[in-house]
């Protein structure tokens, strides 16, 4: 693997520009499947091919390069970024991002995880998940901006009529696929956990699903609710989530965790966590880890929620 030819390519929704490390540029190839299939005859085998994650321009390369078995890498683009400043990039081009990505496979592979193309069945959920996602943004957006309800009876009540329709729409097809789906089984345990809603539980099926996951600490960090340490001699600081997961994974935990409070099991432990010093803002972001291992308990042990779950021990209570 260390001899393997190593590939960064910047992507657009028209265009890839390919560079190998410590190479110039290639020529640009066109972002189709023709074009792709025809630059792809040209590499050798089992190369290591990089990119920044770009909503979907990138998905048909990456499925692609894959399945012409090369060993591909779809990185967060904030990494990309940070790495080009720490190496002191001098500019900014599709050239020079795809020779930094280049280079940051070249280092980090040994750290990143390979690319898995999705099932038809989470290409369905993907799908979904992100018109949702869509849809609730844009509602929250004409809500702040025109200082408006979704049940305001002005210019906008149409508009926020059409949105929630379709949003409940989406809902019930998410619901379709997450019981009568391959996942279904868990699909209605998770239902079984409270605080957690039909949204959230096709949330938590698609992540915990999507790859594969060593334990429950990876499956945290996954969520990005992990807390980062901040130590340095005799000093200890004040921890904060790495927030490395998906955000619209941690926005429906912690969604979960508000719903959580409003349970009789909840309040309980919301103002046991609330005794302890902790900030609302924290005490909901601890519930949301909380959670999260709790479904992951009952999607590796195959059984229903048990209440001797909610116990908070001495893991749950570090700052969020």
């Amino acid at each position: 693997m260390s001899d393997s030819l190593v590939i960064g390519l910047d992507v657009d929704s028209k265009e890839l520009v390919p560079a190998v490390a410590d190479c110039k540029a290639g020529d640009r190839i066109p972002n189709t499947r023709a074009g792709i299939a025809k630059w792809l005859k040209t590499l050798p085998p089992r190369c290591r091919i990089g990119m920044e994650a770009t909503g979907k321009h990138h998905e048909l390369v990456a499925r692609m390069a894959g399945q012409a078995g090369h060993v591909v890498y779809v990185i967060n683009p904030r990494l990309i970024k940070n790495y080009a400043k720490a190496t002191g990039a001098r500019g900014k081009t599709d050239a020079m991002d795809a020779q930094v990505i280049a280079r940051y496979v070249k280092k980090e592979s040994d750290r990143l995880r390979e690319y898995v193309p999705r099932s038809d069945e989470q290409q369905q959920m993907h799908d979904l998940l992100r018109k949702r996602q869509t849809l609730v943004e844009t509602r929250a957006r004409l809500e702040q901006s025109f200082d408006a309800t979704k049940s305001d009876p002005r210019e906008l009540a149409d508009i926020f009529r059409a949105l929630t329709s379709t949003l409940s729409a989406l809902e019930r097809d998410l619901q379709r696929l997450g019981r009568d789906g391959e996942q279904g089984p868990l699909y209605k345990r998770l239902l079984t956990i409270p605080g957690i809603g039909p949204a959230v539980a096709a949330h938590l099926i698609y992540y915990m699903t999507r790859w594969p996951l060593a334990n429950a600490n990876a499956w945290i960090a996954c969520t990005g609710l992990d807390p980062r340490p901040n130590e340095s001699g005799g000093r200890t600081g004040r921890r904060r989530l790495s927030k490395q997961g998906a955000p619209v994974l941690r926005q429906m935990l912690y969604m979960a965790a508000m719903g959580l409070k409003r349970c009789r099991n909840g309040q309980p432990l919301y103002d046991e966590l609330s005794g302890r010093g902790h900030s609302s803002t924290a005490v909901f972001n601890i519930l949301a880890r909380k959670l999260a291992r709790i479904a992951w308990g009952v999607f590796k042990s195959g059984k229903d929620f048990d209440p001797a779950m909610l116990k908070v021990g001495q893991a749950c209570f570090q700052q969020a």
